[in-house]
């Protein structure tokens, strides 16, 4: 936490201290630290968990109806947490020129059968 504070300049709370009623929107950036820190997507690809206190916020946003932003590699988050109930997200590409275009492919296993991938 002291680390993200001194990269934001400013205060910095916990996720799980976020209460979706009190904001209009969540923005979660991607990079490598949302598939090691938010999830641990980057070890385990689909069958990846997502930490407690931000599952409990995306659902709490999700359950209001209120913009849930995922860049990058967030989206996975979306895949994990809403992919049986009809969700769209943007996930990159396939195809060779695209270093992680596995990505898609596995995010569409099984309990996600209801996700569908935005291009």
């Amino acid at each position: 936490m002291t680390e993200a504070a001194r990269i934001v300049r400013g205060n910095v709370k916990e996720m799980g201290s976020l209460d979706a009623k009190e904001y209009d929107a969540v923005v979660v950036p991607g990079g490598f630290g949302v598939a090691k820190n938010f999830c641990d997507f980057a070890v385990k690809g689909p069958d990846c968990t997502v930490d407690p206190k931000v599952e409990k916020v995306l659902k709490q946003f999700h359950e209001l109806k209120k913009p849930i932003g995922l860049c990058c590699i967030a989206p996975v988050l979306a895949a994990k947490l809403f992919g049986s109930k009809g969700v769209e997200i943007t996930l990159g590409k396939e195809g060779d020129e695209w270093p992680h275009s596995g990505t898609i492919s596995t995010s569409l296993h099984k309990p996600n059968r209801g996700l569908r991938i935005v291009r």
